[in-house]
């Protein structure tokens, strides 16, 4: 698990080959799913939901359905 200071030290460099920032969850949670493959294929990497283009932190209210879509979408 990313501590704090590991999750900002990611959002001050900014999205990169390891780094993918999503402002809100896709209305296809399939997209999200296909990020993280892509991350998995490779050298890995860290999906920041929440988080803008300009590396600005919007809070993140996630409800039991849209975690459930997520976990069984990767699954």
């Amino acid at each position: 698990m990313l501590s704090k200071e590991d999750i900002e030290s990611i959002i001050y460099s900014g999205e990169g080959y390891n780094a993918e920032f999503k402002v809100r969850i896709p209305s296809k949670v399939k997209d999200l799913t296909e990020e993280i493959c892509a991350f998995a294929n490779a050298s890995g990497g860290v999906l920041l939901i929440r988080v803008d283009d300009n590396n600005n932190i919007h809070g993140a209210d996630i409800d039991n359905g849209k975690r459930s879509s997520i976990q069984n979408s990767i699954n």
